[in-house]
């Protein structure tokens, strides 16, 4: 059998409410770092202002100003969702640590966001890594379909963040994606990123992943990869999973299944046939379950496969039948019981996107929420003409100008609970939904989570990088991090860590002539080594 290693990437959104003034963004993040130096066991980042900690993970601000945490390498789904949420209380632990050192009476909000809702247009981004040996192209030509199509069970949920409507979609960042396949991040993002960044020697690769999105249902995030990790296995033994199940439109299938709340749409594939998603996931894990026991595959492989098919089934009769498993469906629930205590079926709120679609193509500074329908047909109504002509429409659907109001403040409200959903804490939605016993998210094994807090997974290099911060920390010497490699710039030792899987400690002497990336950083770092300051420890 064989170990499958990968790790996330998450960005959160965060922000202080403070009754004595405004406080800077800018300010805030230097006091969630200071505080992270301070009082977690951590060494400096080799390659920006961030820290790597005492169990694994990394944490530091992104180039978008967010502040993003990194989990260590795993090597189990169960493992992944386990330092996922020990990140979330450990980012929690900080914000109580800032407000308590210098910003009494305030409160900061970290939240699981994917889009912005305040007009920005904004996405953020939960990027996938995933170890490999196979090349780029061949991973394309496999993985695209899984990625288009997996949506139906690890999509976050929400609205689309890029029309003036109320257009719940499975996938908001779906929208954000521009391209089949792309090496750009933050701009003409593509289902599958081309970019190659090792941080591994001995033949490695990473695939890193951002058409996916930040997860509260934990078997929504352990599904999403466990089973991509295991198509990536597939393709590196040689095998061709998605050969039979090519798209003829990827982007046009991607933004089809996004806006199927049934998971029953048909998409074109390049063949000339027609599949669901639904159809299109069986295939990929039936051609997993026909090599379960391959050498490629990973002792979990199993445990995946079932939890699979357990959730394709009972995607069957989805949206009700995974309303308290999956985001999207949870969100789904949510949203058009409140939609509903306030008047406007779905299928109404449909009927007003298109009319509020018109008004603001024609008006897009247009502030529809103060009008009402005696202004809107007023002699001196700037949008009298437009009014005017909508108007037989609104009465043919038995609607009348008096609800625009309505819409547009139920489309605010829908916004913010959608905002909160992911809310870190016992204030956010999602949470309170848990707490209530209304969910069935868990996943298999994610325990013991204040042991993740402290310490790095059993296996591969995490280990031997959090034990290493641990040290350098407990001794007081200097050092530094990064993936591949931790520095003690005291004895002027590198621990090398290019081999994802190492076990064995290998500290060597810094030489002058290096060919490690990593260490290329190092010479800068050397040399203002006096001005560094000692970063502190936290125990548990």
């Amino acid at each position: 059998m064989a170990q499958r290693m990968f790790g996330l990437e998450t960005e959160y959104a965060v922000t202080v409410f403070c009754p004595r003034g405004s406080v800077e963004r800018g300010e805030l993040l230097e006091r969630l770092l200071g505080a992270a130096r301070r009082h977690l066991t951590c060494l400096p980042d080799a390659r920006s202002t961030g820290v790597y900690l005492q169990n694994g993970a990394r944490l530091y601000v992104d180039t978008g100003g967010h502040p993003e945490l990194a989990t260590p390498e795993c090597t189990h789904p169960s493992e992944l969702v386990r330092y996922l949420r020990a990140g979330e209380r450990i980012l929690l632990d900080l914000g109580r640590r800032v407000q308590t050192e210098g910003l009494r009476d305030s409160q900061i909000c970290w939240f699981i966001s994917n889009v912005d809702y305040s007009g920005s247009g904004a996405t953020w981004g939960c990027h996938e890594s995933y170890l490999h040996r196979t090349s780029s192209d061949a991973l394309a030509e496999q993985l695209i379909p899984h990625l288009v199509t997996r949506v139906i069970y690890c999509g976050a949920g929400g609205f689309n963040n890029l029309t003036p409507a109320l257009e719940f979609t499975l996938s908001p960042r779906a929208f954000h994606m521009e391209r089949v396949v792309s090496g750009d991040s933050t701009s003409e993002r593509g289902i599958f990123h081309t970019k190659d960044e090792p941080l591994a020697r001995r033949g490695y690769h990473r695939l890193h992943l951002l058409c996916g999105e930040s997860l509260c249902s934990e078997i929504a995030t352990w599904l999403k990869i466990g089973a991509t990790a295991l198509v990536v296995a597939l393709t590196e033994a040689g095998f061709r999973p998605g050969r039979a199940v090519q798209l003829a439109d990827p982007l046009k299938a991607l933004r089809t299944v996004a806006g199927d709340l049934r998971c029953r749409a048909l998409l074109e594939l390049s063949d000339g046939r027609r599949l669901s998603a639904l159809q299109i996931q069986r295939h990929y894990l039936a051609q997993v379950e026909e090599r379960l026991d391959h050498e490629v595959m990973p002792p979990w492989a199993p445990e995946v496969c079932h939890h699979w098919r357990r959730i394709l089934d009972l995607l069957e009769a989805a949206p009700a039948s995974v309303a308290g498993l999956l985001d999207w469906a949870i969100k789904w629930n949510l949203y058009a019981h409140h939609a509903r205590r306030r008047g406007f079926s779905w299928e109404i709120l449909a009927q007003w996107n298109d009319i509020v679609a018109d008004f603001k193509a024609a008006f897009p500074g247009l502030d529809l929420a103060r009008l009402n329908a005696e202004t809107l047909i007023s002699p001196d109504s700037p949008v009298l003409e437009q009014a005017a002509a909508l108007t037989p429409r609104l009465r043919q659907r038995g609607l009348g100008w008096g609800q625009l109001a309505c819409f547009e403040q139920l489309r605010a409200e829908l916004l913010e609970l959608d905002t909160r959903f992911g809310e870190l804490g016992e204030r956010g939605v999602f949470a309170e939904l848990d707490r209530q016993g209304l969910l069935d998210h868990h996943a298999p094994g994610a325990d013991n989570i204040l042991h993740a807090m402290f310490n790095p997974p059993a296996c591969g290099r995490a280990r031997l990088r959090g034990e290493a911060v641990r040290k350098l920390v407990e001794s007081q010497r200097i050092g530094r991090c990064h993936w591949d490699a931790v520095w003690d710039l005291a004895t002027k030792q590198v621990l090398d860590l290019s081999d994802p899987f190492a076990e064995q400690e290998q500290w060597q002497p810094l030489k002058e002539n290096r060919d490690s990336d990593a260490e290329a950083a190092f010479t800068h770092l050397f040399e203002q080594v006096l001005g560094v300051r000692r970063f502190g420890r936290r125990r548990p």
